[in-house]
């Protein structure tokens, strides 16, 4: 489970060989005792490959946990319907516990919720910042994580940068948080939102992206996946599967 039983030799930590491709400057040796070290208050700055192009991220946590755990990415449409709120947590609720990583933006009221869920559980947790790290709403919830090393927080912007207008903070932040996902998990969708011209005619995307199968997601017409609300079985076996692709 995830909270680091049993020991470990020193090792270095390497970079990625997937999409996310951390490398550069920010090689580490990270002893591991038994318990995960706590990396709260010391942000660091990195590379990591989207595309094939070196993009420099700022970061503050333990970066073990994408790159030695299955992720699964989680996005949602704002004003999700109640009905499938509900049922979202539900399905959550089943993977608080797994020894697998979390990683959203968890901005919109749904996923706010769902942080809610995984905070109280054993599962790793990654905030992906459209802003920079000093600016996060989430140092609450990221310091009471980072005390067992279960958390990362990670930006593309520097510390002085507080506000990004318009949509490119929101942009960046999606782009880099689907980079790093093994799969991608949306419980609602806006039928033409801003998640749906992310995903349209992108099929690295596409071909990732699970969404919960309820009446509220039927508008949406997608070429994605979808998963039962009791079924949180499928996802952790695909995430699994695609962490496995990614460490081969």
């Amino acid at each position: 489970m995830v909270g680091g039983k049993g020991k470990k030799s020193a090792e270095v930590i390497k970079s990625r060989s997937d999409d996310l491709g951390l490398i550069g400057s920010d090689k580490r040796v990270c002893q591991d005792t038994g318990e995960r070290k706590q990396t709260m208050n010391k942000r660091k700055k990195t590379n990591i490959l989207i595309g094939g192009k070196k993009t420099a991220v700022f970061y503050e946590g333990n970066l073990d946990i994408i790159k030695d755990y299955p992720v699964i990415g989680v996005l949602a449409s704002g004003k999700a319907p109640g009905p499938v709120v509900w049922e979202s947590y539900q399905f959550f609720y089943a993977l608080r516990d797994e020894p697998i990583t979390l990683a959203g933006g968890w901005h919109s009221p749904l996923e706010k919720g769902i942080l809610d869920a995984l905070v109280e559980g054993n599962v790793n947790v990654v905030f992906f910042m459209a802003k920079g790290l000093k600016a996060s709403g989430f140092q609450q919830k990221f310091k009471a994580l980072d005390k067992t090393a279960r958390a990362l927080m990670i930006s593309p912007f520097p510390d002085s940068v507080k506000k990004i207008s318009g949509t490119e903070g929101t942009r960046l932040r999606n782009t880099l948080l689907a980079a790093a996902s093994d799969v991608l998990f949306i419980p609602y969708i806006k039928p033409r939102g801003k998640l749906f011209s992310m995903l349209k005619g992108d099929d690295s995307l596409l071909n990732k992206t699970f969404i919960l199968n309820h009446p509220e997601n039927d508008a949406c017409s997608l070429k994605v996946r979808r998963i039962e609300s009791s079924d949180a079985h499928t996802l952790i076996h695909n995430c699994h599967e695609a962490y496995r692709r990614r460490s081969a």
